[in-house]
C-alpha cells in the first residue's frame, strides 16, 4: 500500500507498460510449449524441437545487444512498436508452413521480434518505476509475465488440442496486436537519449554482468522444464501441462506480492539462494515422484525460484545504470535469460535423445547449482549487489561516525548547459542514493500552496522578465521581493532542509549549497563547460535553435547569478562557496561523475 511519503508507482503508464508486457508475453507462452508439438506434427523428432528452441532464442541473443543500442539512441517506444508489429505478424506465417525448414525459420525471426518488444517494455518500465522503489515496480512488472504464465500455456494447449493449430496462431497474433494499441497509448518520459554511435564495446553494460551471468545459469534449467514439461508429463501418465504451468504462475504470483519490498530492503541475495535450491528440488519431484502431489508441489517449488529469482537479479542488473544505458544493462540481462534458454534447450534436445528425460533433467539441474556457485563467489561482492551494498551498510552514502552519521548530501551547482543533471544523476546511480531534481517542483508545490507551473517557472530566477536586459546593459538594478516568489523559496529551502536530515542524495540546483551552508555533511561542487561545449549540448539534448543558443545560455546563467545574490547575497558561482570547481567539458559527463565521487569519499572519509 502506498503511504504519503512514498513516491507513486501504480501510475497510468506503469499500468499500461504492465499490460503491454503481459500480452507479449502471452505471444511467447502459448507458443513455448505448444510448437515443440507443431514441430513434431510437422515430423521432426526432439533434436528438432532443441533446435527451434535454441535457434529461437539465439534471434534474440544475437539481436538484443543491438536492440538494447537502439533503444538507448532511438527511444523505448521505436522499438517496442518493431517488435510488437513482427510479433503481431510472424504466427501468421506458420498457417502457411509445411515443412521443418520453412517452420523453423520463421520461429528464429519471431525470437529477434521478441527480443525487441521485451527489451523495449523493460527499459521502459525502469524509467517508469519510482528509483526508491525499483525492486518492488520489477516485481510486481514481473507479475504480468508470471499471469501471463498461467494463462497462456494452458490456454494454448488447450486450444491446440480443442480446435487445432490455426486458432492457436491467432491468438498469438491478437495479443502482439493487443500489446501494440496500449503501447502507443503510454505518454512518453522525459528521458535522456544516448547520442553514443555504434561500438562494438558499448553494446554491453558491464555492471548488469555478475547479475546476468546468474540468471543465465538458473534460465539453463528453468527454460527447459517450460519447453519440456508438457510432453514429459503426457508420457508418464501425470496432469496436462497446462495444470503445471497454473502452479508454477500462482506460486510466481505469490511470491511475488509476499517478497515485493524484500529486495528494496534486504537485497537480493535470500531469493537468490532460495530460488536456486527451490528449483532443484522441484526438478527432483518431477523425476522421482510420478505422483499427482509431488507433480503440483515441483510446479509450486519452480513458481517461487522464478518469482524470487528473475526480478532479484534484474533488479540487481538495472538500479545503478545510468538512464541512457539502460537499454544496454537490459539488453545484457535478456541476452543471459535467452542465452540460458538456447543453451538449456539444445544440451536437453541431445540428452533427451541419447538418455531419455529423466536423466536430461536431473543433468540439467546441475546449471542450478552453478548458478548459487557464481552467485555466492562473485555476485553478492559486486557493486550491482544491492545484498553487497547493504552489508557494508550503505558504504557511499554515509557520513563518517565524527560527522555523527549524517546521511550524506551531495549538492551540484551548474552552468546552463554544462551537464549538471545529467551528471548528478550518474553520482546517484552509481552511489545507489536518491538524485532530487524535479521532483523538488512537486514537493515545493504542496508545501508553498503553489501551482506546479508556477514553482517550474519561477524556482531559480526571480520574475522580472527584464532582468537580463538590465544586467547585462550595466544598469543598477534593485529588486523588490515578490511575495509568492519568496515563499516559494523558503518552501523550498525547508524541503532541502529536511532532506538533508533524512537520506543521503544528490540536490541539482535550487541554491542548495547556501541552504545548507556549515553542515558537515554536505560536499557542494559547481560545474562548468567552455562555450562551444554547453551550446552544443543545450541544441542537441534541449532542443533549443542553434542561433538562440548563445542568447539562452548567457541568459539562463544571469538569472542563476541574480537569484543567488537576492536570496544569499552571495556570488554564484565563486570557487570559496564549493568542495570542488569542475570542467565537464574537458572529461565528458561520466569521467566527471567519477571524480566527484572520490572527491566526496575523500573529503567526507566515508566508510
Amino acid at each position: 500500500m502506498e503511504t504519503q511519503n512514498q513516491e507513486k508507482l501504480w501510475t497510468g503508464s506503469f499500468i499500461k507498460i504492465c499490460l503491454v508486457n503481459f500480452f507479449v508475453f502471452v505471444n511467447f507462452h502459448a507458443l513455448l510449449p505448444t510448437f515443440p508439438f507443431f514441430v513434431t506434427y510437422l515430423g521432426g523428432d526432439a533434436v528438432a524441437i532443441g533446435v527451434a528452441t535454441a535457434l529461437f532464442s539465439t534471434a534474440s541473443i544475437v539481436s538484443r545487444p543491438f536492440i538494447g543500442w537502439l533503444v538507448d539512441t532511438k527511444g523505448r517506444r521505436t522499438l517496442l512498436v518493431a517488435g510488437l508489429i513482427g510479433m503481431s505478424l510472424l504466427p501468421m506465417g506458420y498457417f502457411v508452413a509445411t515443412g521443418i525448414a520453412f517452420a523453423v525459420l520463421l520461429r528464429t525471426i519471431h525470437g529477434a521480434f521478441h527480443a525487441a518488444s521485451s527489451n523495449a517494455a523493460s527499459t521502459w518500465v525502469a524509467d517508469i518505476v519510482p528509483r526508491s522503489r525499483m525492486g518492488e515496480g520489477l516485481g510486481m512488472y514481473g507479475l504480468s509475465m508470471a499471469v501471463s504464465t498461467a494463462v497462456a500455456p494452458a490456454m494454448g494447449l488447450y486450444v491446440m488440442g480443442r480446435f487445432g493449430f490455426r486458432p492457436l496462431f491467432a491468438i498469438a497474433t491478437t495479443a502482439a496486436v493487443l500489446a501494440l494499441l496500449i503501447g502507443l497509448s503510454i505518454s512518453d518520459r522525459s528521458y535522456k537519449l544516448s547520442a553514443k554511435p555504434l561500438k562494438i564495446s558499448q553494446l554491453f553494460e558491464k555492471d548488469s554482468v555478475p547479475a546476468s551471468i546468474t540468471q543465465f545459469f538458473f534460465m539453463m534449467a528453468y527454460g527447459v522444464i517450460e519447453v519440456y514439461v508438457a510432453i514429459y508429463a503426457q508420457g508418464n501418465q501425470l496432469p496436462s501441462g497446462g495444470i503445471y504451468f497454473i502452479g508454477i504462475a500462482i506460486a510466481t504470483v505469490l511470491t511475488r506480492i509476499a517478497t515485493g519490498r524484500v529486495i528494496d530492503r534486504q537485497g537480493e541475495g535470500i531469493l537468490v539462494y532460495t530460488g536456486n535450491a527451490a528449483i532443484i528440488v522441484g526438478i527432483l519431484l518431477l523425476v522421482f515422484m510420478h505422483n499427482t502431489p509431488c507433480y503440483l508441489a515441483s510446479a509450486l517449488l519452480l513458481g517461487y525460484s522464478f518469482g524470487a529469482i528473475q526480478p532479484s537479479l534484474q533488479t540487481m542488473s538495472m538500479h545503478i545504470v545510468a538512464p541512457d544505458r539502460r537499454g544496454a544493462a537490459s539488453s545484457t540481462f535478456f541476452c543471459a535469460f535467452d542465452f540460458g534458454i538456447a543453451i538449456g534447450g539444445f544440451l536437453a534436445g541431445m540428452l533427451v535423445k541419447h538418455f531419455g528425460y529423466n536423466v536430461m533433467f536431473i543433468c540439467i539441474s546441475f546449471s542450478c547449482v552453478c548458478s548459487l556457485v557464481y552467485y555466492h563467489l562473485f555476485g553478492r561482492n559486486h557493486r550491482s549487489s544491492m545484498n553487497h551494498k547493504m552489508a557494508e551498510g550503505q558504504p557511499t552514502a554515509t557520513v563518517g561516525a565524527k560527522q555523527a552519521n549524517l546521511p550524506l548530501v551531495i549538492t551540484i551547482s551548474r552552468e546552463y548547459g554544462s551537464g549538471g543533471r545529467a551528471i548528478g544523476e550518474l553520482i546517484a546511480h552509481k552511489m545507489g542514493i536518491r538524485l532530487y531534481d524535479a521532483d523538488l517542483i512537486k514537493r515545493t508545490a504542496q508545501e508553498s500552496g503553489l501551482s506546479e507551473q508556477f514553482v517550474a517557472a519561477n524556482e531559480q530566477m526571480l520574475k522580472s522578465d527584464l532582468l537580463y536586459d538590465l544586467y547585462a546593459s550595466n544598469s543598477d538594478f534593485q529588486s523588490g521581493d515578490d511575495p509568492a516568489q519568496t515563499a516559494l523559496f523558503y518552501a523550498q529551502s525547508k524541503i532541502i532542509r529536511d532532506l538533508a536530515r533524512k537520506e543521503p542524495c544528490v540536490i541539482v540546483g535550487r541554491l542548495a549549497n547556501f541552504v545548507l551552508e556549515g553542515q558537515a555533511n554536505c560536499f557542494n561542487v559547481f560545474i562548468y563547460a567552455d562555450k562551444a561545449s554547453r551550446i552544443r549540448r543545450i541544441t542537441d539534448s534541449y532542443g533549443i535553435k542553434a542561433e538562440d543558443a548563445a542568447h539562452e545560455l548567457e541568459r539562463t546563467d544571469t538569472a542563476r547569478k541574480e537569484h543567488c545574490r537576492h536570496y544569499t547575497g552571495k556570488v554564484w558561482g565563486k570557487y570559496c562557496y564549493y568542495h570542488l570547481e569542475v570542467d565537464s567539458s574537458k572529461l565528458g559527463d561520466g569521467k566527471t561523475a567519477d571524480l566527484i565521487i572520490e572527491a566526496t569519499k575523500k573529503e567526507k572519509k566515508l566508510h
